[in-house]
């Protein structure tokens, strides 16, 4: 295992590859404001900034994952929606290195609460919390 601490784009980095990894495309402009709405329910998304403007959410941190994760062919924007990239069974491999297994663990499981939000999400936009 490397010693170093994770960054937080690698956590959201990992959520987000996770979450897409269904067979519908993840629509890139759900991925801010859900975050969001979970950061106050996930511990592992503390450390996340986000701006607020209006109605508009945007995080630095999640534009850096998301690009992390494009240009590592990990993930591939298709019309503006997140597909899985031919790499993306890779990257499981590259959180192994640094992360613990409770912090995989809760990874994975906020992966997979970030994928029931987006999926409900895109099914009824109004359905909002």
């Amino acid at each position: 295992m490397v010693n170093r601490h994770p960054r937080i784009t690698d956590i959201i980095s990992g959520m987000i590859l996770l979450a897409a990894r269904g067979r519908d495309p993840m629509p890139l402009a759900k991925v801010h404001s859900i975050l969001h709405e979970m950061k106050s329910h996930e511990s592992i998304l503390t450390g996340v900034r986000f701006s607020l403007t209006g109605a508009v959410c945007y995080s630095r941190d999640v534009d850096q994952a998301i690009n992390h994760l494009t240009e590592g062919g990990f993930l591939e924007i298709v019309d503006g929606s997140a597909v899985v990239g031919e790499r993306a069974h890779e990257f499981g491999g590259y959180l192994s290195g640094f992360l613990t297994n409770s912090q995989i663990q809760a990874v994975h499981s906020a992966s997979l609460l970030f994928h029931e939000r987006v999926r409900r999400d895109v099914k009824d936009p109004r359905n909002r919390r």
